[in-house]
């Protein structure tokens, strides 16, 4: 499907490798379709990018679904903190696709950076998709 497009492809990739390259302490960052399969990924070793895929996409939407039963407007993003490093997840704005970003860094990070580099990752790819044409 057109998600393996390779101007998509492409456009994720850089931005992906631009926030791994240009952000203290950020390892790894991938974009997932909303159906949990990988588009492009900056992966550090030992990373399985299609599990991590699979997961993401639970776990965003799943964190969706408590902020709407709560009643807490949008979800923004869904960051898991660990001992050795945090997880955040977020949807990437474009329409007509259902595309998600997750960027896994380590206890160096500036989780506040992290967030700000991710979300202005994301609506870089958002502007650079277009819009897909109907079927």
């Amino acid at each position: 499907h057109g998600m393996k497009a390779k101007h998509v492809v492409q456009a994720c990739r850089e931005e992906i490798e631009a926030l791994v390259g240009e952000t203290r302490g950020v390892e790894s960052a991938a974009v997932i379709t909303g159906d949990g399969f990988e588009v492009a990924s900056v992966l550090r070793t030992g990373i399985a990018g299609e599990k991590l895929a699979a997961m993401a996409s639970s776990l965003l939407a799943l964190s969706e679904a408590v902020v709407q039963e709560l009643r807490m407007n949008a979800c923004r993003n869904v960051i898991i903190e660990s001992e050795n490093g945090s997880v955040v997840t977020l949807r990437i704005p474009v329409s007509g696709r259902e595309l998600l970003m997750s960027v896994l860094c380590s206890d160096a990070a500036s989780l506040g950076a992290v967030l700000f580099a991710a979300r202005a990752a994301a609506q870089s790819i958002g502007r650079r998709l277009p819009t897909p044409v109907p079927a």
